[in-house]
């Protein structure tokens, strides 16, 4: 029997009023009650239905429609910030909203099956489940999406998830989850039900990571890493793009306002300038690298900047990189970084070999034709170089890496002592019209306060347009500029000694989770298998979805 994806009664119910609440924990709102209540009515539409075929499809689809009201409302942005560059922005939007809310319909079902078939509580199928989805999302090859997991609703409050230095994101992710399990199975059962050892368990399953928490607040120990300058230029986007232009107005805003912010500093270490700082290959633009050089060398401070950079090879093919480049005290340019993580169609088009991109561009670099002029060709860098200050060395994000907590782990293990993060958020929305300065603005950021806790370590951001802003090793936020002024922030970066468990072992609830989601799909389709061979029954129909 077929089953339609439209919602049928109820499906569009209590799943409905838990993706409202999910998209409610995360910026702007950043409600604090939501994350540990949101999936319980969703947990209760999935308790009462029916324990049999027809209630797996039905529960597929209540997911699946959660899942468009959740992602749907959380990654609006995508359509919104993109459309004034082209209206692909509505199919990328579509897609990626039903791709994430398909894993998490295949999670829904896991749920619901353990339960039909042995009474599996919540409180251990849904930390497993959910946490198992978002582990899916990261690791998706070139369309991998973890943006804002369950864990990083909770990032508003940095206090309350200290313990994410042992578990990272997805371990935060999973200890609410098993919460809202738990809340579940007690209004299920009936408040008044047991509701002694309840109380001590969900007590238990609160205090404990939090009591950790807390302890690590008050008792962290900090140092300084650098005192860094961050520069934000606030470049339109639709400037940026009219490249002659971007170049001349970029140079001017990043002089002037570099030069008024070192007025007023003393022993500074390093000034940041925002990703892509000019758009265009900086060694087509000389004066650029040189206004760079005469500045570090003026101040005898380090200097990162964001740049556009290329790699031509004997056959007369190239790549080309969303990059950064450093330049020393004296002034001396000394090492790139190039950018990892891509974003799918805008920088790289997913899946698609870097040959056959080369074969579709023109052969001059600085005149790059057609789609891949602005989208889809970029390179992927596979080197992760620690740049050196006196006493401390730092590792570089590039944009959307931050979401992508591996990447600061690396640097972290490979003596990194503070990062940085240069952005151009600008792609994220306009000052105007009202409705284009979208929710990704400040979404984007929040994902380093994770970063920081997760390896104890600081954040420097500096952001075109903004949000510009420096995270210490507790997840405090500090100096945030304003979004769409230029404006420049000084701060210490601190850092702590040691590495956190999770720098040392890495996501391994997540791991876990994948691999406990596996083993308990396999042991009940072993367990179903051994009662038919008992009782005689020979299994027939496809092993599908809804067996």
């Amino acid at each position: 029997m077929k089953h339609p994806i439209l919602p049928r009664g109820a499906e569009l119910g209590l799943p409905v009023v838990s993706g409202i609440l999910l998209s409610l924990s995360f910026p702007p709102l950043h409600l604090l009650v939501p994350p540990f209540v949101a999936l319980v009515p969703y947990l209760v539409f999935v308790a009462r239905a029916p324990q049999d075929r027809e209630g797996s499809a039905s529960v597929r689809r209540a997911t699946f429609w959660m899942g468009i009201v959740y992602f749907g409302t959380l990654l609006y942005w995508l359509f919104t910030a993109l459309v004034f560059y082209t209206w692909l922005a509505l199919l990328g939007y579509i897609i990626a909203v039903i791709i994430l809310s398909g894993i998490l319909a295949v999670g829904g079902w896991g749920i619901h099956l353990l339960r039909w078939r042995h009474a599996l509580p919540f409180w251990i199928s849904v930390p497993v489940f959910w946490t198992a989805a978002e582990w899916v999302r990261a690791h998706l090859g070139d369309v991998a999406f973890p943006w804002l997991g369950l864990g990083h609703s909770l990032t508003g409050y940095p206090a309350l998830v200290g313990f994410a230095d042992l578990t990272g994101a997805r371990g935060v992710t999973l200890w609410l989850a098993a919460i809202n399990g738990l809340l579940a199975e007690w209004w299920i059962a009936g408040l008044r039900v047991g509701w002694r050892q309840r109380a001590l368990g969900l007590g238990l399953l609160i205090l404990v990571p939090l009591g950790y928490s807390l302890l690590r607040w008050s008792t962290l120990e900090t140092r300084p890493a650098a005192r860094v300058l961050v520069v934000q230029p606030n470049i339109p986007e639709d400037l940026k793009l009219d490249r002659d232009a971007a170049v001349d107005s970029s140079r001017t805003a990043l002089e002037s306002l570099t030069g008024a912010g070192l007025a007023g500093a003393s022993d500074l270490d390093l000034i940041v300038w925002p990703e892509t700082a000019i758009p265009t290959f900086y060694t087509n633009v000389p004066e650029f690298t040189a206004q760079a050089a005469r500045t570090a060398r003026a101040d005898a401070v380090g200097l990162l900047t964001g740049v556009l950079d290329y790699e031509r090879y004997e056959d007369g093919g190239y790549d080309y990189y969303n990059a950064a480049l450093f330049i020393d005290p004296r002034g001396r340019p000394v090492g790139l970084y190039h950018k990892h993580y891509l974003v799918p169609i805008v920088e790289r088009v997913p899946f698609a070999p870097i040959g056959w991109i080369r074969s579709l561009r023109r052969k001059e670099p600085p005149l790059i034709g057609g789609f891949l002029r602005w989208f889809g060709g970029f390179g992927r860098g596979d080197e992760e170089p620690v740049f050196r200050l006196d006493g401390s060395g730092f590792g570089v994000l590039i944009c959307y890496e931050s979401i992508f907590p591996g990447l600061t782990r690396r640097y972290r293990r490979a003596g990194a002592d503070f990062i940085v993060n240069i952005t151009n958020d600008a792609w994220f929305g306009r000052e105007r019209p009202w409705w284009s300065r979208t929710s990704a603005l400040y979404q984007h950021p929040a994902h380093l306060v994770m970063r920081a806790i997760e390896n104890r370590v600081g954040v420097a951001r500096a952001a075109n347009t903004g949000i510009s802003q420096f995270v210490d090793p507790r997840g405090r936020v500090h100096q945030a500029t304003k979004l769409f002024v230029p404006d420049t922030r000084i701060a210490n970066v601190e850092t702590t000694d040691g590495l956190t468990l999770y720098s040392r072992l890495g996501d391994w609830p997540g791991s876990l989770a994948a691999l406990g989601a596996l083993l308990l799909l396999g042991w009940s389709r072993w367990q179903r298998r051994r009662r038919g061979a008992g009782s005689g029954i020979r299994e027939s129909g496809n092993p599908g979805l809804g067996e």
